[in-house]
């Protein structure tokens, strides 16, 4: 057999390895995340989607593996969507400050080297958010139920459905359900109405006639973080609590570990999370996020940004509630 014939088979046989190696991956992540589809077509359409987001993980894999990226990606329950259907996840719309809004001043103690407030049992576990761009919910419910445990020593679980009925622009706050909301209008139906707590108003994905609520929890306000600046951000986070913010999400869709660093990160926000500690590995500094993504996502559910860059605009649009 000629060399061009061997190089041929090779080819063909890499091929097949390729392709089995593809499809056993693909039953794996049917069968882990419980996914099924309506028709024999529409299972082929997303085994392609899935098969071009493996082959964009494990380029980036690759990159890490060289120490190229300081983060590695993963599959995960998105891993058969596409741009379109992760895009519909966005959720926080721009805030413009209001005159003589409460802005955070830093207390001038000087924060611990690192802090988890989870280590403080204050933060409840992740949620899964679905297809519904409600990430301001949750972030909004995270820093009240953060604020409120550190202040009455008792952790509760607050209702994100009950803001993403009632929160909304029919009602004067500047919140659209699924397709998104500004956390500082949403905090502010906090204070003005009060927030369910979860067992009595639960979580459904989607929006809903705004029902009565048996018991609400209520707060005083809530402060804002002067823009794009993380010193006040930090002493924030280390010296009050868990701090609702906003991050760019397109780059992260299939972060697994690792600091998060990517200077092709936007620092335009859309996506909702919850800052609830720092530290440093690696003598790298980073933020420790709670997502909404469920834990299949990140470090089950969280993630490490890099801290000191504002890097996907972490800073830009902080705020927390005051209990």
């Amino acid at each position: 057999m000629s060399n061009k014939m061997w190089a041929i088979l090779g080819m063909m046989i890499y091929s097949v390895i390729i392709v089995n190696a593809n499809m056993q991956q693909w039953n794996e992540f049917k069968i882990k995340h419980g996914k099924t589809y309506v028709t024999p077509a529409e299972e082929v359409r997303r085994y392609d989607i899935f098969k071009s987001n493996l082959k964009s993980i494990e380029e980036h894999n690759a990159k890490y593996e060289k120490g190229e990226a300081t983060w590695y990606q993963a599959v995960n329950h998105m891993s058969d969507w596409t741009d379109e259907e992760f895009n519909q996840l966005v959720g926080v719309l721009p805030y413009e400050h209001i005159k003589n809004e409460n802005y955070h001043i830093p207390s001038g103690v000087r924060v611990p080297s690192s802090i988890d407030w989870r280590d403080k049992g204050v933060v409840n576990e992740v949620q899964q958010q679905g297809s519904c761009g409600s990430c301001w919910t949750f972030t909004v419910a995270g820093t009240i139920e953060g604020m409120y445990g550190i202040k009455t020593g008792k952790l509760v679980k607050l209702s994100e459905q009950n803001l993403l009925d009632c929160a909304t622009i029919e009602n004067g706050y500047y919140c659209f359900g699924c397709t998104g909301g500004i956390p500082e209008s949403a905090l502010q139906y906090v204070q003005d109405n009060g927030i369910a707590y979860y067992d009595d108003y639960p979580y459904e994905g989607e929006v809903n006639t705004c029902r009565n609520k048996s018991s609400v929890l209520n707060i005083s306000g809530y402060t804002s973080v002067a823009d794009n600046n993380e010193t006040d951000l930090l002493d924030a986070v280390g010296n009050v609590g868990p701090v609702a913010v906003a991050i760019n999400h397109y780059l992260i869709k299939n972060y697994a570990g690792g600091i998060f660093q990517d200077q092709d990160c936007s620092k335009s926000v859309t996506h909702g999370v919850l800052a609830i500690g720092y530290g440093s590995e690696n003598e790298t500094d980073y933020w420790l996020i709670k997502n909404s993504w469920g834990t299949t996502w990140g470090i089950s559910g969280y993630m490490k940004m890099i801290r000191g860059q504002n890097m996907c605009g972490i800073a830009s649009q902080a705020c927390y509630a005051n209990i």
